[in-house]
């Protein structure tokens, strides 16, 4: 028979190891925050996760800054080689965001990628406006 006190459920009949203990109900967590996920060149990652930006290197953070601080945005097609001498060329695009008083977050990824990295550079101005 399980008890119930203050959304905390007792479970009594033969839990095992757990028996007497509380255990909480699982509830469904919500996320407010918008998160936008670009992957880039070099194994690197910007994330924009409700407040601030994350730039990632190999998974491991390398820059976290607030979104507020956000100042501009420049951008740069880029084109280059796909091996040193062939024909094929491969599009890129280069943004290098500006924070105040902070670091320059610079990011390549494939062009075709760009709507992605828009969308990123609109949220920091949204959170900057705010």
């Amino acid at each position: 028979m399980a008890r119930q006190h203050a959304g905390i459920r007792h479970d009594t009949p033969s839990a095992g190891h757990l028996a007497g203990w509380a255990i909480p109900h699982v509830r469904k967590i919500r996320y407010l925050a918008h998160v936008i996920v670009v992957d880039g060149q070099s194994n690197e990652r910007l994330v924009l996760d409700g407040g601030w930006l994350e730039k990632l290197r190999g998974g491991r953070p390398v820059t976290r800054t607030p979104a507020s601080s956000y100042r501009g945005a420049q951008w740069k097609d880029l084109e280059r080689r796909v091996t040193l001498f062939g024909r094929e060329k491969e599009r890129l695009v280069q943004v290098t965001l500006t924070f105040e008083g902070g670091p320059f977050v610079g990011f390549v990824t494939d062009a075709a990628k760009r709507p992605e990295l828009e969308a990123i550079v609109d949220g920091l101005e949204a959170a900057r406006s705010a």
